[in-house]
């Protein structure tokens, strides 16, 4: 059943029909591609610049910085743009389908080392190929994000359906996590570049760091074309249209408390998984002394808990509550993170005894603030009758990757300050210095558990709980009816 059909006849909130499995599936579908880009950029696109292409590591981090500054414009533009857009396919479903493909290129691009001899020139390059990216993410990403909000205003409803979305993201997260790096420099560099062509192993790593990268792009470009297809618009009478007035709507979305909140938690979750993300691969090949591949067992093993363990989650959350279930899931996962930043060099069996119980929350840390945030839309529609799903999910995907940002400069700008060694032959053992390894372990451990303590307290005075979201719909509901001279046809 197209999703308009879906929820166009759905009356008051008490009536309210559920979303079917194949909505979710495919609504959940659609995240495959920007997660495992994320995912594959996060966990090893620094790795490549510093241990592949022999960037410095403080250019890189900077080159990332430098990339984020047009994102403090580019996400709400494209949610307020969402917003007013009025087509024959809905006013989110275009983005999808001419964002699809150039994604996937500018995915490809990120992981050439192409002939610039210039440290400099290099960090340029890579500096314009996020940009392009990250602006192509959002082009696909922040429509997508609007859909959770527009497909059903049901609190438990939202949670089902991002408990579908992120059981996506963190398959697609386990599948990238656990073949990328594996891929480039296992199969194709040593296997085929090496072993049957006869190249040097510099050339051979880039080589396959490249057509990994463009494997991986062709299928990014796919699922973005699929909920195109698939996913059908609810039925969105627009209101009389306004000017554009980005400051005007920056105070309005700002004066929400439930929102500064949420956002303030979304922030610090985020930038705690891309904090660890971050230094996690270097964690294990330096400091730990893991063997060659080991590392894409322990990611397989966390993304794989991660995604087993989303049912529960979601259980967890219509139990307990939103805001219950991530105060219980981010208290465990700074102790975890803790006792993991303790393990010994050499310690790889304690590191898979502990990676499952990684898993348990990170998968959390995914799915419970995406399901938060997706409540602020209706605090924002009782407060100033407009209904602006596309703005505030430009300013999530705008913290989300404001996360990425911070983390990397934060990280490469201590481990180059720490006297951290770059290399150009991949995964191959550096000695680092003890400064460097020392700064490793404080960002695997004491570094996300403190930021995880802040986000906890956070959640402590998050107002919407399912009480008091299942009020502020009663009252649109009563608002609708009486709107429309009380002809019984409020609610959803």
């Amino acid at each position: 059943m197209p999703v308009a059909d879906e929820r166009a006849t759905q009356g008051t909130m008490v009536g309210a029909r559920k979303l079917s499995w194949r909505t979710k599936f495919v609504y959940g579908l659609g995240d495959w591609g920007t997660s495992a880009a994320t995912t594959t950029r996060n966990l090893f696109w620094l790795f490549f610049l510093v241990n592949v292409v022999g960037l410095r590591i403080e250019l890189a981090g900077v080159a990332v910085l430098v990339g984020k500054i047009w994102d403090g414009f580019n996400d709400p533009l494209i949610g307020t743009i969402s917003d007013r857009l009025q087509t024959r396919w809905g006013r989110r479903r275009p983005f999808l389908l001419f964002g699809a493909v150039p994604f996937g290129m500018t995915f490809f691009l990120l992981f050439i080392a192409p002939p610039i001899q210039s440290e400099i020139g290099l960090a340029l390059y890579y500096g314009l190929m996020f940009v392009l990216f990250d602006t192509l993410y959002t082009i696909i990403n922040v429509p997508y994000t609007a859909l959770t909000s527009e497909l059903t205003r049901d609190y438990d409803e939202r949670s089902s359906l991002a408990g579908w979305r992120i059981a996506t993201s963190i398959f697609a997260a386990l599948v990238a996590g656990a073949t990328f790096k594996q891929l480039a420099e296992q199969v194709l560099a040593r296997e085929l570049f090496i072993g049957m062509l006869g190249m040097d192993i510099t050339t051979a790593i880039r080589g396959g760091y490249a057509l990994t990268a463009a494997l991986w792009g062709i299928t990014l470009a796919i699922p973005p074309l699929i909920l195109f297809k698939a996913i059908e618009e609810p039925p969105y009478t627009p209101p009389e249209k306004e000017p554009l007035r980005p400051w005007q709507t920056f105070k309005e979305v700002f004066s929400n408390r439930p929102f500064r909140l949420a956002a303030l938690i979304y922030l610090l979750t985020f930038s705690t998984a891309d904090i660890i993300v971050n230094v996690i691969v270097w964690f294990l090949h330096f400091y730990v002394r893991v063997e060659p591949g080991f590392d894409s067992k322990v990611l397989a093993v966390v993304l794989g808990l991660a995604f087993v363990t989303m049912p529960l989650t979601v259980q967890a959350m219509r139990h307990y509550g939103k805001r219950n279930t991530y105060i219980g899931a981010m208290g465990f996962l700074a102790v975890v993170m803790l006792i993991i930043s303790q393990t010994p060099p050499g310690g790889q069996n304690f590191i898979l005894w502990a990676a499952p119980l990684a898993g348990l929350g990170y998968g959390a840390a995914n799915v419970i603030p995406w399901a938060i945030v997706a409540d602020v839309v209706e605090e924002d529609e009782l407060r100033t009758g407009k209904r602006r799903e596309g703005v505030y999910a430009g300013y999530l995907v705008f913290f989300r990757k404001l996360a990425t940002a911070g983390s990397i400069f934060v990280v490469t700008t201590v481990l180059a300050a720490a006297g951290f060694q770059e290399g150009t032959t991949g995964s191959q053992f550096i000695e680092q210095p003890a400064g460097a390894l020392a700064a490793l372990r404080f960002f695997v451990g004491v570094a996300p558990a403190g930021m995880l303590v802040l986000s906890i307290a956070a959640a402590w005075r998050y107002p919407l709980n399912r009480e008091a979201h299942e009020e502020i719909r009663r009252q649109l509901a009563r608002r609708k009816a009486v709107r429309e001279g009380g002809s019984g046809r409020g609610g959803e």
